[in-house]
This record gives C-alpha cells, structure tokens and sequence, in this order.
C-alpha cells in the first residue's frame, strides 16, 4: 500500500505535469470529458465504460477495486452508491459510482491507479457539485444499484415505475480489444450527451414539492413525528437534496401536521373502518384472547381484585356495572364513577381502558374542550372536577343521560358546532361526588 501515496500524494510528479499538458491540449475538444486535473473535491461521480463483465461481473466487484484504490489515501470515503446500467447505443454495461469522501483529495492519482494496478480507465464526472445530484443520476435507471452501509436514504419512497429490468438480463463481454477500443470513444460521447442532458434537466425551474408527495415520504419511511420528518429533511439537505426541506420552511407547521396526521389516517382508513364495525365488547374479547403486557404476567387480574376488596366494593358488582357500561354506553344509571381519595388504586382500575379503546381524556379548560370526543370509543375523564368553563352543568347533564348536546368546536377546523348523539360510554374518577351548589348561568 505504501505503492498507493505515490499516486494521492498532492505534491506533483513529473508524470503528472506531462498528463497536465496533454489534459490542457485536449480540453478544447474534449472540455466536458472529465473534471480539470488541478480540481480538489470530496464529491465524485466515476464511471467506468464498456465494463469488462468477466473481471468485473458485479456492482460489488467494481466497488471493491475503488475502495483499494482509496484504501491508503489520505481522504477516506465515507459513504458510495454504485450502479451498473446497459449501453443505450451499443453492447455492454458500464459502472456508475457516487463517492463522498471526508475531505477534500485529487483524482488524477486514484484514476492512474485503477489504470496501472487493475487494467480499467475510469472517469470522473465534472458535472455534480454535490452527493445528491450524481446519486440521482446514476440510480435513474438501475433499480438494483448498492449502496455502503449506514447511507443516508436520499429517496422518496417506492419508485412509480421499475426501470431495473437491465439487471437481470445476460451480461455479454466484449472478446475483441479493437472493438472496446472503438466502442470507449463512442461511450465517452454517450456519457457526456447523457451528463449534458442531466444538467440541462436540473437547470430548469424545479417543481416544489406537494403535500400528496410529502404524505407519500412520510407513509414510506415510517415516519410518525415532526421531529422524525426535520431529522430526515436535514439528512437529505446534507446530501443536496432540498425539496422536503423547503417543503418544511415554505408550508409552515401547520400544513406539515396536517399532512402528518392525513397521511398515516388513510394509510390506515382500512383497519380503522373494520375497527369502527365492531362493537365494544368484540374489541374487549379480542384483547382477553391476547397475551398480558409486557410485565403483567397476569398480576393485574389479582391486584384489582385486592384493592376492591381493601375499598368493601363487590368484585362482581363492579364487573357488571363496567360491562353494563361498556355495552349499552351512556345514561342514566349506566355511567360508572370511582370516588375517592388519592392513593387508593382508582386509576389502577380503569386504565386499561386507555390501552384497550382509544379513549378521549380529560378536557382542557378551553372554549373547545371536547373536541375529539366525538371519535373516540370511550370517555374516560381521570381526576375529573366540574367547571362551567369546561362545560354547562345543563350539558354535562345531558351528557350523562345519554341525550344529544351540542358541543363547541373551532369554525378554523369544523363548519359547525360537534352535535353529540353517540352511546359512547363514560367512566369517572374524582376525590369527592359531584354537586350543583347554587345557580349556573
């Protein structure tokens, strides 16, 4: 290896100032063909044409020769994507392989390397400018194409169409040097149209991103949170790739939590209408067909039975009043209330219902407090102390009786008020009865 800094080494050989003179007399017909020669970047696109199938029949196998050629230079890569793709106007393939290195090196020893040491003339794009761009180019057709491990995800979800059909063809060599030699200068040309069509492509105005595109992202990277998708546009900022970023910045808050929210609601409207046709008690049968939480294994079962019996209340009576509950929802002597003073065991009684419905808690001391109740399989308001601002004694009234009541909600998100008439079943837990003291407005 030592062999290898006489090639990296940024103090210039004689060797190297000849390949300058005849770099400098051969830009003038070949400007675009490869990056100057005096260039220093830590983001290259190499390419190596009418690839040589049989010392190299593999993505893996070509990565492999880069990576020794980097091996004992002074910049290490840090991550690299490589492709193999079909000749569009001839016979063969040839390799496409991103790199990104930690800092800043020359090319001219690494391609005078892969020349001397494994036979291949590679080149070295001078069209990207960052990681991104020439991971872009070169995954456009190869739906096959391998990355290093930890590689930041660039993409935006499942490809539309599969362009990677080319992968799984058969690979034919080319048995004739005369032939590779006359078919190189034509796959230059090739790369370079290809290359100058790209560039073209990219300077035209970009067409933002969609709320739909965004949505897609977040369903095909699992991403659950605002935090999650700002850690995920800042990988991708850091690669080059802006659009989720400006996506983010332009649209505000807002439209990205709500595009969080519809996202994941229609990628799961199916379950949840299955869900919603089901009854109470279906889902209560369906979690006692399951295994215990982690941790229980089966305790809680013997717990409750104690603190209800420590408090003088009938282990079957409590039972059948939460499952009166539970089947026939709200009104009059079917809501279920636990008073008592703190510490003794009434929220270890009940909160299995969070984990078993999805339950709509305690309401904010707002205008609005009840927004959500509508949605939710069970009402179940912890620690609950009655105020007007929360809502009217008359309403709460109704609420308990199972009549319908009309509840506030912001006209920003709803075309009127919440008209409440669902059986949804409510269940209460306080330190003392509640008491009407005096008159409410």
């Amino acid at each position: 290896m030592d062999l290898l800094r006489d090639y990296v080494s940024d103090s210039n050989s004689s060797d190297e100032a000849e390949y300058v003179g005849q770099h400098d007399a051969l830009e003038t017909t070949n400007a675009k063909e490869e990056i100057n020669v005096r260039s220093v970047r830590k983001v290259y696109l190499i390419t190596y044409s009418q690839a040589d199938v049989e010392r190299f029949p593999t993505r893996d196998s070509f990565v492999q020769a880069v990576l020794y050629a980097f091996h004992d230079s002074p910049a290490n890569i840090i991550q690299w994507c490589c492709c193999m793709e079909e000749h569009s106007k001839s016979s063969g393939f040839h390799f496409h392989m991103a790199i990104k290195l930690d800092k800043n090196q020359r090319w001219l020893g690494i391609k005078r390397f892969l020349l001397e040491r494994c036979g291949i003339s590679v080149h070295f794009s001078a069209i990207h400018r960052n990681y991104f761009s020439a991971w872009q180019y070169e995954t456009k057709e190869d739906g096959y194409f391998i990355q290093s491990e930890g590689h930041p995800d660039l993409s935006d979800g499942p490809p539309k169409t599969t362009k990677a059909s080319i992968a799984n063809k058969p690979r034919r060599s080319v048995s004739n040097e005369g032939e590779a030699e006359a078919d190189l200068s034509e796959d230059v040309n090739e790369e370079n149209s290809e290359e100058d069509q790209e560039s073209k492509r990219r300077a035209r105005k970009k067409k933002p991103m969609s709320c739909y595109d965004v949505a897609e992202i977040i369903v095909a990277k699992k991403i659950k949170t605002r935090t999650d998708l700002l850690f995920f546009a800042r990988q991708q900022k850091q690669e080059g790739k802006t659009d989720l970023a400006e996506f983010i910045i332009n649209r505000g808050s807002k439209v990205v939590a709500d595009v969080l929210q519809i996202a994941w609601e229609m990628e799961h409207s199916e379950e949840t209408l299955k869900r919603q046709n089901k009854s109470r008690m279906e889902l209560l049968y369906k979690c006692l067909a399951e295994e215990c939480s982690d941790g229980c294994n089966r305790q809680w079962i013997t717990c409750a039975k104690d603190v209800l019996i420590r408090n003088g209340i009938s282990v079957v009576k409590f039972a059948r009043s939460i499952v009166e509950s539970l089947d026939k929802g709200r009104g009059k002597y079917r809501n279920v209330m636990l008073v008592g003073p703190t510490n003794c065991g009434k929220t270890f009684l009940l909160n299995p219902l969070n984990v078993i419905y999805n339950t709509f808690t305690n309401p904010a001391s707002s205008s609005f407090a009840w927004v959500g109740a509508e949605k939710a399989e069970c009402i179940f308001l912890n620690d609950f102390r009655w105020s007007a601002s929360i809502i009217t004694w008359h309403d709460f009234l109704l609420l308990l009786e199972g009549q319908l009541v009309h509840l506030p909600a912001p006209k920003t998100h709803y075309a009127k008020d919440i008209t409440f008439n669902l059986d949804t079943p409510i269940l209460v837990l306080a330190k003392a009865l509640l008491f009407l003291v005096g008159v409410v407005s």
